[in-house]
């Protein structure tokens, strides 16, 4: 139907009801019925908000701004208009006239750094302050100055009267009347053909005229016995829905959008079916379960005329996902899109007709039908130059939450962005950082093993739902899903009762409970593995060390351990922090030890470790020489990241092997503007020193050891026993045990520390690396270093810069960081290589965008 057929209908049609004021009043089209009941369940609520910041720079005035608002609500009749109850009926009624006003703050009075944090403030403030429907106006504007020639332009709308799409042409209309009124000329906008309460009598007449027969059919067949599918919040849901809500956002690289972009172009599928593909794999293997429901908006304009109106169309889809069988991701990909086709063929159905259709039970904690939400938007608003000034949008503010969790995947000009809204009354935050990092994982998982079974992603630590209920009302069990390894007979609770000894056992920590973090608690690698071999017998599983980066606390763990039955993770790439759009640090070997500095350094840089050997497999290794060994870590880190720019983090041996890695990606045309390298000499030179250097050397470091381990004993830091069998003498001898024998240490006491010290056989590949590097003689590099020291390093008798200014020929840095090598990311030393490494980091990210421009304008 074309809009002038429309056009023509609606003169057909009964016009509007007048009264003596001259307002007019129409019928609410079927969008704006759902909004007219979610406000009467949440009157003083801001969920229904469309918060929208744009961001202006040149030459712009406040009188423009109101004017051109003042233009743009003189067209568009949505926005003058109110909702009013009529004999029980809702309606909406058109105001003659809308006075609108501008809202100025100026804060410019604040300290440049504190402007814009006191913009974002008042941004949220602003998106949570509620509209009255009842009452004009329903959409308002405040301009933020931040100096003469910078502003935020806060604005604000209801969704009764505007949705998503509408936002690009508000951006437009309002562009294109500010320039043209500072140009003192009249703008070129065509009058809207017509407007949108004509639209809602025409649809009410479609809809009496239609019924519906064909859509009918095909949603309850889709839907019969659907389960009302969710992901089991961390809190128990209030009485009523509190509908708040909190964003967050990654950006991806460049790169993989490219990629994204082209695995759905490549399946010749649109973008949004590629990614409800990726988001029902996400929920899938998070929960378990083989049949995942969410729902998604359709645009509802249909006609390309209807496009540039303002107002709201949307209509509710509810997407069900058959995942049994554990297909391939292609194969999902192909059912995934049937049921997209499907679903915009029979889009016509209003969702609270559909709702009436199904009739299922009601929830007066649950929105119908759906939980959880998927879109996709693309260019929501033009970056564009419009007469003196830029007008830039910026991503939105949450007003509240519809849903439990709400995932969108945004394109923006400089690329796409990763979003998921939740509601914090229902989960912690790290609950959806986790859920929206495995939304990042499932989408290069999607990209880059299309042939892969659903079951070969890693399932996340909260791999669990609530008991779907079918349409019926009862619980519906789902009979693909695998039992779990633990027995049935065992509760939760007392799960995390024997994890907790464990922890205690493994730890020494007296007080643990179901929130103790791992990582926190002191936890490290050497602790790690034990903590894997005591659950393993315990439990009866074998699980990967790797899972304490998803499940750092008792709880988490423990759930993910009653639910193993797949294989153990790969280990080879762990993202110990994969969220962010920055230059990601890459670290080799020693992954457990950076999970603190990961998270100080931030959420906006990835920070992903590479590991050759498994440490819970050890084998004899054939011997090899440094630059081979480099080879294969050199392939891991292409693997994690296929181009530079490279910034490499090593510790120990791990320290050289970063810096041979980084003289073969610079041989292969890569750029490495970092390389880390901590407590580590330059290879061979500690060897090289005269025998009498070296002699007081080793003496040196080893009273500055025993001093620290005393320190340890005395503080009730380190237990006597395990200070003594420490000592490679004092195990030989095996006088510790003739101790036990005449009860002088206590035999559990002595177990233990033999354990601690057994503990690095899991580092079994350790001599293989120390050898090699034995044997290295590095070659002079161009890199720029960072050197970091712990208190463990000892420069008594030796270079205090360990050497390698010798080869380092970039720029080299040197800092010293409180904490005894392994220790020295932990807490204080976590804190200070952060602060030591940030501003190097950003450079870094400078350099990288320099670039990225340059070679943007020498294609153009």
């Amino acid at each position: 139907m074309t809009i002038e057929m429309i056009i023509e209908d609606v003169h057909r049609l009964p016009g509007p009801e007048t009264k003596p004021s001259e307002e007019l009043l129409f019928p609410l089209s079927s969008s704006q019925q759902r909004c007219w009941f979610i406000h009467a369940l949440s009157p003083g609520g801001s969920v229904l908000n469309i918060a929208l910041r744009w961001e202006l720079k040149g030459r712009f005035n406040a009188s423009t701004i109101e004017r051109a608002f003042q233009t743009i609500v003189d067209r568009h009749e949505i926005l003058c208009t109110r909702f009013i109850d009529k004999g029980g009926e809702p309606m909406q009624e058109v105001a003659r006239r809308l006075d609108f006003h501008l809202s100025v703050v100026d804060l410019t009075a604040f300290s440049e750094e504190k402007r814009l944090d006191e913009a974002v403030a008042l941004g949220h403030r602003e998106a949570h302050v509620p509209f009255d429907i009842g009452q004009l106006p329903l959409i308002r504007a405040t301009l933020l100055r931040l100096s003469a020639d910078h502003g935020i332009l806060l604005v604000t709308v209801h969704q009764i009267v505007f949705d998503g799409w509408s936002i690009r042409n508000l951006a437009h209309e309002f562009g294109t009347i500010a320039a043209a009124l500072d140009a003192k000329r009249p703008h070129d906008l065509p009058e809207p053909p017509l407007q949108y309460g004509d639209y809602c009598l025409w649809q009410k007449e479609y809809f009496a005229s239609s019924s519906f027969a064909a859509e009918t059919t095909y949603w309850k067949n889709k839907l019969s016995g659907a389960p009302y599918f969710e992901i089991l919040p961390d809190h128990e849901r209030p009485a009523q829905p509190t509908y708040r809500g909190e964003i967050l956002a990654a950006i991806l690289p460049p790169a993989l959008g490219d990629k994204l972009e082209e695995a759905a172009r490549k399946h010749n599928l649109s973008l949004f079916s590629f990614g409800c593909a990726v988001t029902a794999l996400m929920l899938h293997r998070c929960s378990g379960a083989t049949d995942v429901i969410f729902g998604t908006q359709i645009a509802g304009r249909d006609e390309p005329d209807l496009e540039n109106m303002i107002g709201v169309f949307l209509n509710n889809l509810v997407m069900r996902f058959d995942a049994s069988g554990d297909p391939t991701f292609d194969e999902f990909l192909t059912r995934v899109n049937g049921t997209v086709q499907d679903a915009l063929i029979h889009q016509r159905m209003p969702f609270h007709k559909l709702v009436e259709v199904l009739n299922p039970p009601r929830d007066s904690q649950r929105t119908p039908l759906i939980a959880i939400n998927f879109t996709v938007l693309r260019d929501i608003m033009d970056h564009k130059t419009y007469g003196t000034f830029d007008l830039h949008g910026q991503p939105s503010l949450s007003a509240g939450s519809l849903y439990d969790l709400f995932f969108f995947m945004v394109h923006w000009p400089n690329g796409w962005r990763m979003a998921m809204e939740f509601n914090p009354d229902l989960f912690e935050r790290r609950t959806a950082e986790r859920m929206l990092e495995f939304l990042m994982a499932a989408i290069e998982f999607a990209i880059s093993n299309p042939n892969a079974r659903l079951s070969s992603l890693l399932p996340p630590v909260r791999d669990r739902i609530a008991p779907p209920k079918s349409s019926d009302g009862f619980a519906a069990i789902d009979a693909s899903r695998p039992p779990p390894s633990a027995s049935p007979s065992e509760e939760p609770a007392d799960a995390e009762t024997r994890m907790m000894a464990i922890w205690r056992d493994v730890l020494q920590v007296p007080e643990i409970g179901p929130t103790s973090n791992f990582f926190e608690l002191g936890g490290h690698s050497l602790m790690a593995m034990r903590l894997m071999t005591k659950v393993a017998s315990t439990f009866g599983v074998k699980i990967n060390v790797m899972t304490l980066f998803q499940a750092p606390t008792v709880q988490e763990f423990t759930a993910h351990v009653s639910t193993i039955e797949t294989p153990p993770e790969p280990w080879s790439i762990v993202p110990i922090q994969p969220l962010g759009d920055k230059t990601p640090i890459i670290a080799i070997n020693n992954t457990m030890i950076y999970y603190n500095l990961a998270r100080r350094i931030g959420t906006d840089r990835p920070f992903l470790g590479v590991q050759l050997f498994d440490p819970s497999n050890p084998r004899s290794l054939p011997r090899r020489n440094m630059n081979e060994i480099a080879a294969d870590y050199v392939r891991l880190v292409r693997e994690a990241r296929s181009h530079g720019p490279y910034i490499l983090f090593g510790l120990c041996v791990a320290g050289v092997i970063a810096y041979e890695v980084a003289q073969q990606l610079r041989q292969a045309g890569e750029s490495v503007p970092l390389v880390v390298i901590a407590d580590a000499w330059l290879p061979g030179y500690i060897q090289r020193l005269p025998f009498i250097r070296r002699f007081l050397f080793h003496c040196s470091y080893h009273l500055h050891s025993v001093k620290h381990k005393c320190g340890l004993v005395l503080s009730g830091k380190q237990p006597v026993a395990e200070f003594l069998v420490s000592y490679r003498l004092v195990r030989q001898s095996r006088i510790m045990d003739l101790a036990a024998a005449l009860h002088l240490v206590s035999r559990a006491k002595l177990g233990k520390a033999k354990l601690v010290i057994d503990d690095r056989a899991n580092q079994w590949f350790l001599p293989h690396l120390e050898e090699a590097r034995g044997r290295y003689r590095a070659s002079a590099s161009g890199d720029n270093v960072v050197v970091l020291q712990s208190d463990h390093v000892v420069t008594r008798f030796a270079d205090p810069k360990m050497k390698w200014p010798d080869l380092v020929k970039g720029k080299l840095f040197f800092h010293r960081v409180p904490g005894w090598h392994v220790d020295m990311f932990q807490d204080e030393g976590a804190d200070r290589t952060a602060e030591h490494l940030r501003s190097l980091l950003d450079q870094v990210d400078a350099e990288r965008d320099h670039h990225m421009v340059r070679r943007e304008a020498s294609r153009a």
